[in-house]
């Protein structure tokens, strides 16, 4: 939706999604981490595999790059904040400050990816977000129906945490509720709107 909005507005944009299981060879490594392929994730540290998922997208990074050069919009439908949420979430409490700047200084000052002008966060619940993913096709990198990390309630709660926090923290990021207060999903067409409202407020799209 978000992609056929910005071509209505005559801005061209390239999507990227990430991780890319079947593009790079850093995002199979990252497939078979998620597939359980790896052992216990529990017993993998986390500051190995947020090497993994950044090595992912600077596989991408060439072609993200000549992207922005051509004056596109690039999507990503999940990027570095996907990573600090996730991998900060699986280190113990008193390491995640070092594992946030580990996942920081690596992609953007080790690997160069460019940074986002605008990071939109889908706030969901951990308990609709495992129903969502049952809900999904057959994937590439598993035939699981909740691969390792999706399994996880504890893991998505404290994910779902981090996520907040880096909300918080930053000033370019906006937080969209998929869910209103009663705990009733809100639809498809009301999030779009308000994602678009947020590109507006960023000046990558005109306001309607």
């Amino acid at each position: 939706m978000l992609m056929e909005a910005l071509a209505r507005t005559g801005r061209k944009a390239q999507l990227f999604s990430f991780p890319s299981y079947s593009k790079t060879l850093a995002g199979s490594l990252v497939g078979a981490y998620l597939d359980g392929e790896m052992g216990d994730p529990r017993a993998i540290d986390s500051r190995l595999t947020a090497v993994l998922y950044a090595l992912d997208r600077f596989e991408n990074k060439k072609e993200m790059d000549q992207a922005l050069a051509r004056g596109r919009v690039v999507v990503c439908d999940r990027y570095v904040g996907s990573n600090l949420a996730h991998q900060v979430a699986r280190a113990p409490a008193a390491r995640r400050r070092a594992v946030r700047e580990l996942i920081e200084r690596l992609e953007f000052e080790v690997l160069g990816l460019p940074r986002p002008d605008l990071v939109v966060c889908l706030d969901m619940p951990a308990a609709l977000a495992q129903q969502r993913v049952l809900g999904k096709a057959a994937r590439d990198y598993t035939k699981k129906q909740l691969d390792v990390q999706e399994a996880d309630s504890e893991h998505l709660r404290l994910a779902l945490a981090e996520y907040r926090l880096q909300a918080r923290r930053n000033p370019h990021w906006v937080t969209v509720p998929t869910v209103r207060r009663g705990g009733a999903a809100r639809s498809r067409e009301e999030i779009h709107a308000e994602v678009l409202e947020a590109l507006a407020d960023a000046g990558i799209v005109r306001a309607a």
